[in-house]
């Protein structure tokens, strides 16, 4: 796991550096792309408020309806609910959208939001595995990815890492599990996902934690969003060296 005193130090110098905050871009791959996945990305966007963030929500799982998904936790928060950009995220499923398409939609959300005093200084794009590598393999050095813990839910996840190892070549991820009743079934599920794809992709995986469950235990979700937030990296330091 993440020195998680280095990450909040981290966190605390970009909260009260001079000036604009950088823009962080934090991906997350839903194995799964269902009503769980996205209540869960739902309370990590209201967990990195209360730690002093301001996530835009750029939701890519579909058609559903995002604020009713996450309705039960959203009703646990005093904090307002992050900017759901879904209408305006529609483009990034067209074919051909890529890293760029991503950058400039979130620069350019975070510019609309900055007139009304909202200004974003995280885009949480939320999207299945292959997708979220197609907008952002080439701006994160890893592709975090959510799924449940049960034996088929891993053999999707595998094959979704597979896909997006033949297709963009992208050799380091973070797993983080939900529905597992403990942190040990967490470790397990891991362990049959680290262990296969090392052996035949030669892809590291790492160990993300127990994603807890929504509408309960703020504290635990306010220490996976310490971790969520090591997973981020800056806008401009991706595309930096995309184009080095």
């Amino acid at each position: 796991m993440f020195e998680r005193g280095l990450d909040q130090a981290l966190g605390l110098r970009r909260m009260f550096a001079p000036g604009p905050r950088p823009l962080l871009l934090l991906g997350v791959g839903c194995a799964r792309s269902d009503a769980a996945d996205r209540a869960g990305v739902a309370a990590l966007a209201h967990a990195l408020q209360r730690a002093g963030h301001r996530p835009i929500l750029i939701d890519l799982l579909g058609d559903g309806d995002a604020r009713a998904a996450g309705g039960a936790s959203d009703r646990q928060h005093s904090a307002p609910c992050p900017v759901i950009a879904r209408e305006d995220a529609r483009r990034l499923l067209e074919p051909g959208a890529g890293p760029d398409e991503l950058a400039a939609l979130a620069r350019s959300l975070r510019d609309r939001g900055s007139w009304r005093g909202l200004a974003a200084d995280m885009a949480l794009v939320v999207a299945n595995p292959l997708r979220l590598a197609d907008l952002a393999a080439a701006l994160n050095d890893r592709i975090v990815l959510f799924a449940p813990g049960d034996a088929p839910s891993l053999a999707q996840l595998y094959a979704q890492v597979k896909a997006v190892r033949l297709a963009h070549g992208v050799t380091r991820y973070v797993a983080a599990f939900r529905d597992v009743r403990s942190r040990q079934g967490a470790l397990e599920a891991h362990r049959r996902l680290a262990d296969t794809a090392a052996r035949f992709l030669g892809a590291a995986v790492e160990f993300g934690g127990l994603i807890p469950p929504t509408g309960r235990d703020l504290r635990a979700w306010d220490q996976f969003a310490a971790d969520a937030i090591g997973w981020a990296c800056p806008f401009d330091d991706a595309q930096a060296s995309i184009t080095n």
